[in-house]
C-alpha cells in the first residue's frame, strides 16, 4: 500500500498555483483520448498530451492571471509523474525545468515500446535455456513415459496415470522455461542492435517467439509416430 501511496502522489492532478498574491486551483484530468485536460479554477485553459515510452516528457504552458505556468507530465510505470513549474521552478521540488528534463529517462524505440510489456517494461535477465536441473528432470521424466508407454503393452490404473501425469507436466514446464529464456536471448540481442528498423527487430523477435513452439511441436510428434511404430511392432 505504501508504494501505491507514493505512485499517487506522484501523478498530483490537484495543485494549488500562487499568482501574486492570489491563489488558484490547477486540476489535471486525464482523458481517454491521449490528453489530460488542464483546469484553472474550474476553466479548462489547456491540454497536455499523455507520455509514452517513445515520448517521457510531455509539456504545455498556460496562463494563470496573465503569468505563464508549465504543466509537465513524465512517463513511468505504472502511473505518469506530474509537476507543475511557475516561473521556471517545480511546485514540487524547486527544481528547475531544464533539471527537471534532464533526469527523465532517454525515449524508447517503438520495438522496445512494443515488446516491453512482456518484460513489464524492464530490463530482462538472461538466464540458461536449460539447466541442469531441467536437464535431469526432463530425462528422467522422458525415461519414465518410455517404460509406460512403450514397454508396457497396455498401461492401466491411477498410480500410472499419475506418473504419466506428472511426467508431461514436468516437461512442459521444462519447455516452457526454455522457450522464455531463448526469447529472452533473442529479445536482448535485438536491443543491441539499435541499427535495425524497429519493424524488422520486431519481426525477429516473432519469429522466434512463434517458431520455437512450432518446432517443438514437430518434435513432438515425431518422437509420438517412433513410439507407436514401437507399440505396434
Amino acid at each position: 500500500m505504501a508504494g501505491s501511496d507514493v505512485d499517487i502522489e506522484l501523478e498530483r492532478l490537484h495543485w494549488i498555483v500562487e499568482i501574486g498574491d492570489r491563489s488558484h486551483i490547477l486540476d489535471l484530468i486525464p482523458g481517454v483520448l491521449g490528453t489530460v485536460a488542464v483546469e484553472v479554477d474550474g476553466r479548462l485553459v489547456g491540454h497536455v498530451r499523455k507520455p509514452a515510452p517513445q515520448r517521457p516528457w510531455e509539456e504545455a504552458t498556460v496562463e494563470v492571471d496573465g503569468e505563464p505556468v508549465l504543466v509537465a507530465a513524465s512517463w513511468h510505470r505504472p502511473v505518469m509523474h506530474t509537476d507543475v513549474f511557475v516561473g521556471g521552478r517545480s511546485l514540487r521540488y524547486g527544481r528547475t525545468l531544464e533539471a527537471a528534463r534532464n533526469v527523465v529517462p532517454p525515449p524508447a524505440s517503438n520495438y522496445e515500446a512494443w515488446i516491453g510489456g512482456l518484460y513489464r517494461y524492464r530490463m530482462p535477465t538472461r538466464s540458461a535455456i536449460v539447466t541442469r536441473g531441467m536437464a535431469v528432470v526432463a530425462v528422467i521424466s522422458l525415461l519414465a513415459l518410455a517404460v509406460i508407454l512403450i514397454w508396457m503393452a497396455r498401461p492401466s490404473g491411477l498410480f500410472l496415470a499419475l506418473i504419466v501425469g506428472a511426467a508431461m507436466l514436468a516437461l512442459f514446464v521444462v519447455w516452457y522455461v526454455s522457450w522464455q529464456a531463448v526469447t529472452t536471448r533473442v529479445h536482448l540481442a535485438l536491443l543491441d542492435r539499435p541499427e535495425l528498423e524497429d519493424s524488422r527487430r520486431l519481426a525477429w523477435f516473432l519469429a522466434a517467439f512463434l517458431v520455437y513452439p512450432v518446432l517443438s511441436i514437430a518434435v513432438l510428434v515425431v518422437v509420438y509416430g517412433v513410439a507407436r511404430t514401437l507399440t505396434t511392432t
